[in-house]
């Protein structure tokens, strides 16, 4: 597990306050654009509170060197929406393209670029006849990666395994980097009613940029900075959502159970 502690031997707490306002529009029939504005005060405290600037190996926490940042942004992001149900889609496809500019006002006076990419495929299956239920029968596919430009405060390093990640690892076991690719591919199938399954291997790399987080912190815990993991898991569709209970294993050896709600992707 991602466990930093500070000197005093407490587990650091990332308290945000902050708000922000976005605007959506149609780009074109098919593509939505979303413009947003954000400001965020971050700092880095203990469980009483206090505010810490480095944690107990000595690396900084946030980029000011403080223990307190403000971070004011600027995104842009594009989607396109081609799926038959957002929630648990058996057909279609969707991608999301995303740019935030981050403006060098107030501590830490953070200049840098965060881009991401997200596409997901949905095709429909007949792989194993006579299944009946809720679930679709299909293969999901899903690749993201994302890259910092510029300065990159160590709280907004990409964290890399766990639940929405490499399952099979814990949360950021995987790596903290600057950037990264991850890809994913499950079978989804019906089991009864309401109840699915899910057989599904997860892949991804920080593409060698784990010292590109100030303090080195990946590196630092000795996290391998790739990784796959595979597995099999249920999809219980209930009255507040689809719950999600993954159990993967690493290309380690190690097994995690995982659980959340809504589909990975």
């Amino acid at each position: 597990m991602l466990e930093i502690k500070l000197p005093n031997g407490s587990r650091v707490r990332e308290r945000r306050v902050g708000g922000g306002a976005d605007l959506s529009y149609p780009l074109n029939p098919e593509w939505m654009g979303t413009l947003g504005v954000n400001y965020t005060n971050i700092s880095m405290r203990d469980r009483k509170g206090n505010v810490f600037a480095v944690d107990r190996e000595g690396n900084p926490l946030t980029l000011s060197g403080t223990g307190i940042d403000d971070l004011t942004t600027v995104s842009f992001a594009a989607t396109r929406d081609q799926r038959d149900n957002p929630v648990n889609p058996g057909n279609g496809s969707f991608i999301t393209l995303k740019t935030e500019q981050s403006i060098p006002i107030g501590r830490g006076e953070i200049l840098g670029n965060r881009l991401e990419a997200n596409y997901a495929q949905y095709i429909p299956t007949d792989l194993i006849k006579g299944l009946k239920g809720d679930q679709p029968q299909v293969f999901a596919f899903n690749v993201q990666a994302g890259t910092v430009l510029g300065d990159l405060p160590p709280y907004n390093a990409f964290v890399l395994g766990g639940t929405d990640s490499v399952r099979g690892y814990d949360f950021g076991e995987v790596g903290l980097s600057r950037s990264y690719v991850l890809a994913s591919a499950e079978y989804r199938f019906p089991i009864y009613r309401f109840i699915g399954g899910v057989v599904f291997v997860d892949a991804a790399t920080d593409l060698g940029s784990q010292d590109g987080v100030p303090g080195e912190p990946g590196i630092k815990r000795d996290r391998p900075g790739s990784g796959f993991g595979t597995g099999l898991g249920l999809r219980i569709t209930s009255p507040i959502g689809i719950i999600r209970a993954d159990f993967g294993i690493n290309n380690g050896g190690d097994t995690q159970f995982h659980f959340g709600f809504g589909q990975k992707f």
